[in-house]
């Protein structure tokens, strides 16, 4: 038994981990490439334009921010979902977090402002699956004030979303509102997962 919770706690670690940096490194670049672009306005220009090369100075770290949040979010999405009993929940938890990441590599790689229909398309799998996730994963912990918060934060973020589609400005205002609830529960969900493993280890001891 103490083997089994060592692991549990070290895959729960590492999820809360990456979570974490990926979070923090989104935001640091977004605000660095946001104040290097003259005139950009987080309520009114779309995030996308802070990686496109035309534009924005620093694009290459904000494309590098993108990829790294997709590829982090889907590993430590499969990390906690590892932890859970076998369920329907589980398995849309994965499917969304796959889509997160891959959106989010999507975005990175496919640049707004060419046309491309590949780029919108991965923004959308980004956005839907990171609030997917949430709504997703928010039965897991088992803990009533998180599951309140994750479907909260999920469904403030396709509510945004929606808004984002039919045009309700200012774009950029809703557009983070449909992609900053992604970022509030992985970080909900890290401080989460570092608390359970704080108490294992304490049980452990």
């Amino acid at each position: 038994m103490r083997t089994l919770r060592n692991t549990v706690s070290a895959n729960e670690g590492l999820a809360a981990l990456l979570w974490l940096l990926a979070a923090a490194g989104y935001l640091v670049a977004e605000a660095y490439a946001a104040t290097a672009l003259p005139g950009y306005r987080y309520a009114a220009d779309y995030i996308s334009t802070l990686g496109d090369p035309a534009v924005s100075p620093w694009a290459p770290l904000m494309n590098a921010a993108f990829a790294f949040q997709g590829v982090c979010f889907a590993v430590a999405t499969t990390l906690f979902a590892a932890q859970a009993p076998r369920s329907r929940n589980r398995l849309w938890l994965l499917m969304f977090a796959v889509g997160n990441g891959i959106g989010n590599v999507l975005v990175a790689l496919v640049h707004s402002g060419q046309g491309n229909p590949w780029h919108v398309i991965g923004a959308v799998l980004a956005i839907v699956g990171g609030n997917g996730a949430a709504l997703a994963g928010s039965v897991l912990p088992g803990s009533t004030a998180y599951r309140v918060a994750s479907i909260g934060l999920g469904t403030l973020g396709l509510l945004c979303l929606l808004m984002v589609g039919v045009g309700v400005g200012p774009v950029g205002l809703w557009e983070r509102g449909s992609v900053y609830p992604i970022f509030a529960w992985q970080i909900l969900t890290a401080v989460v997962l570092l608390r359970r493993q704080t108490g294992s280890a304490s049980s452990i001891s």
